[in-house]
């Protein structure tokens, strides 16, 4: 005799399954679902109820769905959908620290009034020169460029 359980994996073989924490569409709808379920504690309205099962139903779909491949692709495009969201914040966050590092560089530079600051106009490098007065040939360190700086004290 064959245990339910032999069954069970039996007809489980080449199927979709549950994937955990790897697929991305599988843990949004665990997560919709118990916001449903939440709401529908306090709200008990026929419509959420109805949404609930059809999420269940949905899922049901992707556990025992055999079209493996597809079920990867739809995960994965959530999983990127996501990672650009995170991916956007990290980069508004990295701005703003460049930012506040840049004023606190320019901040620096104007306490400093023994230099002045020129950026090279091949490169872009920014140079520290000597406040002397009048017109100075400057060769850039980065990329060997002559140019001329004037100055004023």
């Amino acid at each position: 005799m064959h245990s339910f359980r032999d069954r069970f994996f039996r007809f489980m073989e080449g199927r979709y399954g549950l994937r955990g924490l790897q697929d991305g569409l599988q843990i949004v709808i665990y997560a919709v679902y118990l916001v449903l379920v939440l709401i529908n504690f306090f709200a008990r309205s026929r419509i959420v109820n109805g949404l609930e099962l059809l999420l269940i139903a949905y899922m049901l779909f992707r556990i025992l769905s055999k079209n493996i491949p597809a079920r990867e692709n739809e995960g994965r495009r959530v999983s990127e959908f996501f990672y650009k969201i995170r991916d956007a914040f990290r980069f508004r966050q990295a701005n703003a620290q460049e930012k506040e590092r840049q004023k606190a560089i320019q901040k620096e530079r104007k306490k400093d009034k023994e230099h002045i600051y020129r950026e090279c106009p091949s490169c872009g490098a920014t140079l520290r020169l000597p406040r002397k007065k009048g017109k100075h040939g400057v060769m850039c360190p980065r990329c060997g460029n002559k140019f001329t700086v004037k100055c004023s004290r």
